[in-house]
């Protein structure tokens, strides 16, 4: 079984009411950061193309320690970029968990200053040709190789998928799909912030 793999966003609400909410990176120096062939203002996009990474630039996301200044393991952020505690990469390292690199991002406190240096961006480095596109429901965009998936009608190749325990589809870059094992882990250690979405 794969899932899609997103921030809990269900869990902000109740949070919140009950003072369990955990930080919120709520602005970013990502739009002000030149970087090799990426244009300032496009960083951001990073995450969504296959290429080597070297020479990381120097990455902030700000937050107030007024609000919350406690740590969730899948970092709510305004870029929603998949950026995960330490520990998490640390498990998933003694796990096995291949096809990801881990950049660090600096969590700064606009209250105290203070620079918070426990999270990583879990770059997704398998790109895959993942849809069955005989079972899906598509359009097909020729003049821009674009392809619009039908929601609830979009199925997985399971014997590609099968050789990645985390991935993104080529043909829609946006979602990030991983296996059972990924999900077993999230929920063994009770981690807060990751949601998963059952694909077909």
């Amino acid at each position: 079984m794969f899932y899609k793999l997103s921030f809990d966003m269900d869990r902000v609400d109740e949070s919140i009411e009950d003072g369990t909410n955990t930080i919120y990176a709520e602005t970013t120096n990502i739009d002000e950061i030149e970087y090799e062939d990426v244009k300032k203002g496009f960083f951001d996009n990073i995450i969504l193309a296959p290429r080597s990474i070297n020479n990381w630039p120097n990455v902030e996301f700000y937050y107030s320690s007024k609000v919350s200044n406690f740590e969730g393991e899948y970092l709510l952020n305004v870029k929603r970029w998949p950026i995960i505690h330490v520990k998490v990469m640390e498990e998933f390292n003694k796990k096995g968990i291949k096809g990801l690199q881990y950049f660090p991002v600096k969590l700064i406190d606009v209250v105290t200053q203070k620079v918070n240096t426990n999270y990583v961006l879990m770059y997704v480095v398998n790109f895959i040709d993942a849809f069955d596109m005989e079972k899906s429901k598509y359009k097909y965009n020729e003049k821009y190789d674009f392809y619009t998936f039908m929601p609830k009608e979009t199925y997985l190749n399971k014997s590609v998928c099968l050789e990645h325990d985390i991935f993104r589809c080529s043909k829609s870059v946006a979602s990030i799909y991983v296996s059972e094992q990924i999900k077993k882990i999230v929920e063994d250690n009770h981690w807060i912030g990751f949601a998963f979405y059952e694909q077909q």
